[in-house]
């Protein structure tokens, strides 16, 4: 069995002229939520071996935040440039592409290919828009990441940090 997780970094601020996408910076409210997410993953528990980022300035600082609060070690982190902007094929691909002794994968990316992802992955689960820093983590009855298909996912649950129940 494999278990995926799935989240969108949490609130940047616009571009200011001549800024780059990529180097957007979380707002406020951004890093307290991620921080308020991190808490929340940590209450629940999970075991995740791997993560992968896209280097996105917004998303380095929302697992940054998230890791910090966990305790995951950032030695366990990928920098993955086919994340941000990802097209689903190379969405997929990241996936397909981990390492089989890595039994949790934990993306962190950008709409709207996050969102097109979880409907692609889930078996009975749909979301017209994941919200900034949502979360969604997953289980596959497979034995190696290449196995996961198109609505082969069980949703486990899905948070995020201005939900005060939890969902699923």
């Amino acid at each position: 069995m494999k278990r995926l997780y799935l989240l969108r970094h949490a609130k940047a601020g616009f571009d200011l002229t001549g800024q780059a996408d990529a180097e957007r910076v979380l707002t406020h409210s951004g890093k307290q939520d991620a921080i308020k997410l991190g808490y929340k993953l940590k209450g629940r528990n999970e075991e995740i071996d791997w993560f992968k980022c896209s280097p996105a300035l917004r998303t380095r600082q929302t697992i940054d935040a998230i890791m910090e609060v966990t305790g995951f070690s950032d030695i366990r982190l990928e920098m993955t440039p086919e994340l941000y902007q990802a097209s689903d094929e190379k969405f997929l691909q990241q996936i397909h592409q981990t390492p089989e002794n890595i039994s949790a994968l934990l993306l962190v990316g950008h709409n709207p290919s996050i969102t097109q992802a979880a409907n692609w992955l889930a078996i009975d689960f749909r979301i017209d828009h994941l919200p900034t820093c949502g979360l969604l983590a997953f289980s596959f009855e497979v034995n190696a990441w290449h196995q996961i298909s198109e609505h082969s996912g069980k949703v486990l649950w899905f948070d995020f940090p201005k939900n005060e129940y939890s969902i699923l």
